[in-house]
């Protein structure tokens, strides 16, 4: 009995010596090392982690790592570095029983790049406001500016941090030279030299006439992403005359732009006007009736060559339509549709209302016109002219009905090609398709509907002679 008991303890043994094996096998082991490097300003991901489950890593005690990156739990070491160097930390990995180990790490992070190169500047004149926008170095997003040492601005001219260079110069100069430094952390900062011609200001009038003279006056256009800057110093008649702007309707400068107190309408536009904007300039100076002047700015946007016009990209700003389950108004009626060529088109149409595509074209010539529509009525209804009225520049279009098939639901919705058996008479320079939608007594008393519209996908002037082009409102979707 002795022998077969010692059997069995030496079996049992043999068992737990071989599991103890297996475990020591995998036993959690905590080491450091040279991370991969890095650099200010780029991304930046590697990991501390080791092998094991369940283990979970911070940074020890008066450790710290690079500013700009983070270590996660897990162990990921992430972020965008914001200092240049070798660091070194120490990081302390804990597991589900509270065993503690440590290991130091290493760290080296390359300075960032910033490129800055001099651009032309436009001439100034003497006395008036001048504005442009320096700061157009590249490389980080935290860059500022400064005057190198030694270097001189024009007087009357100053230099922001943002890199904004300012002011009314006070003398004329062929040819200023100023050097301006962009500089940012964990950076070596670079250098560009600007010259600015400086030009006689023309006189805006005599200053002896006892009262203000004043008058309205319509501004430059400006372009949509391109920078803008100009004057609205344009009375005379008596010294000392300041500037404020007063907008009508409690509609301001389209995004992007500002007036500022050089008296400049300044900035880059992120968005066109509708149309032709106007606002009031009120001239003021002590001891003198102030005089308002109405000024007239109109903001395009940028040109492009096509006959395809997405709905998603027309002035909406006016609009209010009306659906079953509600109504919306001006971008709100754009919505997301997962089979519109666009990923968008320009829903709510259900009620009395106009909506208008403005284009181009090269020369006066015919062309056909197609319209892609979706449907979200109930079941297929038939479009004509009685519901759906069409104009080209003011004159009512006449075509054949058609059926406007209902594929789809919701943001499944499908979108077909319909051509219209019209002949559209395009005259040479602007041209304007409006669609109307007229009440329905077909749909009278449904939820906020008035009548039956299409979604309206895109449409497309086909077979024209020449160029077809228009300016598609890009900010209705961005």
């Amino acid at each position: 009995m002795r022998k077969i008991r010692a059997v069995f303890i030496s079996a049992a043994l043999a068992v737990v010596l071989v599991m103890a094996a297996a475990l020591g096998g995998c036993a959690f082991e905590f080491s450091g090392k040279t991370l991969k490097k890095g650099k200010v300003g780029v991304e930046y991901n590697d990991t501390v982690a080791s092998n094991g489950t369940d283990i979970y890593y911070e940074l020890d005690m008066g450790s710290e790592l690079p500013a700009g990156l983070i270590l996660y739990d897990d162990g990921t070491v992430t972020g965008t570095p914001e200092e240049a160097g070798t660091f070194e930390f120490t990081v302390l990995a804990l597991d589900l029983n509270n065993e503690e180990y440590t290991a130091d790490f290493t760290i080296e992070i390359e300075k960032g790049s910033i490129t800055y190169s001099a651009t032309t500047l436009p001439d100034a004149k003497t006395g008036e406001p001048y504005l442009q926008e320096l700061g157009t170095a590249q490389g980080m997003s935290n860059i500022t500016y400064s005057l190198k040492d030694g270097s001189e601005l024009p007087a009357g001219l100053t230099l922001s941090e943002e890199g904004r260079l300012s002011g009314q110069p006070e003398a004329t100069a062929d040819a200023a030279t100023f050097t301006v430094v962009a500089s940012a952390p964990g950076c070596d900062p670079v250098e560009a030299t600007f010259t600015l011609k400086i030009v006689e200001g023309e006189s805006s009038g005599p200053t002896d006439l006892g009262k203000i003279v004043f008058e309205d006056f319509t501004l430059p256009d400006g372009l949509v992403g391109e920078e803008y800057n100009e004057s609205i110093r344009k009375a005379y008649g008596v010294p000392g005359i300041t500037y404020k702007i007063k907008y009508i309707g409690g509609k301001g400068l389209p995004k992007g732009m500002e007036y500022n107190d050089l008296g400049l309408i300044a900035g880059t536009p992120k968005d066109s006007t509708s149309g032709v904007l106007t606002f009031n300039i009120i001239a003021s100076a002590e001891g003198y009736d102030s005089v308002t002047a109405t000024v007239s700015l109109r903001v395009l946007d940028v040109y492009q060559a096509t006959n395809k016009f997405e709905a998603e990209h027309i002035d909406v700003s006016s609009l209010k339509g009306a659906g079953y389950s509600g109504s919306a108004a001006g971008k709100a009626m754009i919505e997301k549709y997962e089979l519109a060529s666009g990923g968008r088109a320009l829903s709510y149409l259900n009620c009395a209302l106009e909506f208008s595509f403005n284009f181009t074209s090269e020369q006066a010539t015919t062309a056909s016109l197609t319209l892609c529509l979706g449907n979200n009525m109930w079941g297929d209804f038939e479009l004509s002219s009685k519901i759906f009225k069409v104009y080209l520049n003011g004159e009512e279009l006449s075509y054949n009905a058609f059926t406007l098939r209902q594929i789809g639901s919701g943001q499944a919705t499908e979108f077909n090609e319909y051509k219209l058996s019209c002949t559209l008479d395009l005259k040479a320079g602007d041209n304007t398709l409006t669609f109307e939608i007229l009440d329905s007594v077909e749909v009278s008393g449904i939820g906020t509907a008035t009548a039956m519209g299409p979604i309206v996908d895109y449409i497309k002037v086909e077979a024209a002679a020449g160029e077809i082009g228009w300016r598609p409102r890009v900010a209705n979707t961005n």
